[in-house]
Parts: C-alpha cells; structure tokens; sequence
C-alpha cells in the first residue's frame, strides 16, 4: 500500500515530468549536434531541490536523451534495451514494449489512488525518448513517443510510436521555441556556419522563457562517423 501511494504522489506531480529542454540537430556538415539544459529539479509537497546533471546519455556507440514521467525508469529501460540488442530498431521496440506495461501499472495505480490526476496524462503525453548517432556512416535520429488514453471500459491503454527525424528535434519543453519571435530565433547563417551554438541558443530560449523547469549550464556535444566532441560539459554534474 505504502509503494502504492508513493508511486501515486511521484505521478501526481507529473506536470514537471518534461522540465527539460534537450535539442538534437543533423547539421550539413553531417554531423548531430546536441544541447541540453542541465537542471533536475525535485518536487516535494510544499517546496523542490535542483540539482545538475548531464542529460545526453550514451551507452557504446548508441547515444540518447530523455523526457517525461520517471525518468529513472526510463533511463533504466533504455539501458536494458541497447545492452540486450545489438539491432538499434530492435532495442527500440524493445525499450517500447517493456514502458507500456510499465506505464500501464503506473497509470493503474494512479486511477485507483489519484483519479483526479490523469487528464494530465490523456493531454500531456507520457514521455519522448530520442535515440541518435552514426549506423552505417550515416546519422540518424529516431524519436519514440509514449501517451496514454483510456478505452470504453476504462482499461489503460498506453501505445508508443516510433519518429524518424530528417533533420532537427526538440524534446522536453518547446513551445517558446515554436513560438519565439524572428529576433529570438539564432539566424541561418548560425545554423549553417556554427551549429553547435545553433542548438546551444535554442535551448537557451526555453531556460530564458520558463526558468523555474529549465535551467543550469547548457551540455552541448557534437557527434561524429568517428566519435565524440564535447564542446560544453559540466564536469561536476551530478550521476543521473
């Protein structure tokens, strides 16, 4: 019961399960760019803690970001998935299938204890999870997205689908960067000319705009055929 009502609380505040803002970017140059905010922050019933943390993951040659509700769920599913897979598409259906149910136990709970929370879930999404880097020389970033909806019963219907994206995506928080004004936006010749900057400063739109979800220093890392370069990284971020 008390695990339960635990999990009911942690679901509860899932309004601040996308309090991130993380940008990947296939370049013209054909490399992936990513930056993304550093702040985790901790609700509690009548105050929160922030901590810094680096949010691009990778585990071997298979890099990915997250956002969403339980992100230590996720990351812990991520990981099973690629270290089980060698096939990236494989692995994905695999992180897939083993979040739907346990969603759907989430969203169970939480109907029974916290009946009043779940619209948040049915309008909001779940969670996106992006997959990038080089398969066969070539760069590539596959989003996977998580919501849920209930059927004519009431029964818990979570699904996921599966996003290949040609060029530039936005997970997390990204509607001020959707919205923001010519003047705001970084120019072209940023895009074209310094694309690791050309991430950095979207990210910053949304830390300026809505600075109590996204914050902290901005990791940016920019992928290769042959490796990695980090541009920015906090050293003293805490371990995810």
């Amino acid at each position: 019961m008390k695990k339960l009502l635990i999990t009911g609380l942690l679901l509860a505040l899932s309004i601040k399960g996308f309090s991130t803002c993380i940008v990947i970017f296939i370049s013209s140059n054909g490399h992936i760019y990513v930056a993304a905010d550093s702040k985790r922050t901790f609700y509690f019933a009548d105050s929160s803690r922030s901590e810094t943390i680096c949010k691009i993951h990778h585990l071997g040659a298979n890099y990915f970001a997250i956002a969403g509700i339980d992100d230590a769920g996720l990351l812990a599913r991520v990981n099973t998935a690629l270290g089980e897979k060698a096939n990236i598409d494989s692995a994905i259906h695999a992180f897939g299938e083993a979040m739907v149910l346990h969603y759907n136990k989430l969203i169970t709970d939480m109907i029974s204890y916290y009946p009043d929370k779940v619209e948040h879930f049915l309008n909001d999404g779940l969670a996106q999870v992006s997959f990038f880097g080089f398969y066969n020389g070539k760069p590539r970033i596959t989003n996977i997205e998580f919501e849920c909806r209930l059927g004519v019963n009431g029964a818990v219907i979570t699904s996921y689908r599966t996003i290949q994206i040609k060029d530039i995506t936005v997970i997390g928080m990204s509607g001020d960067i959707a919205n923001a004004s010519y003047k705001d936006m970084p120019s072209g010749y940023t895009r074209e000319h310094d694309p690791a900057l050309y991430v950095q400063k979207l990210v910053q739109i949304e830390i300026k705009s809505q600075p109590q979800a996204v914050g902290g220093p901005v990791d940016v890392l920019e992928l290769l055929p042959v490796g990695e370069v980090w541009i920015r990284r906090n050293e003293s971020a805490a371990v995810y």
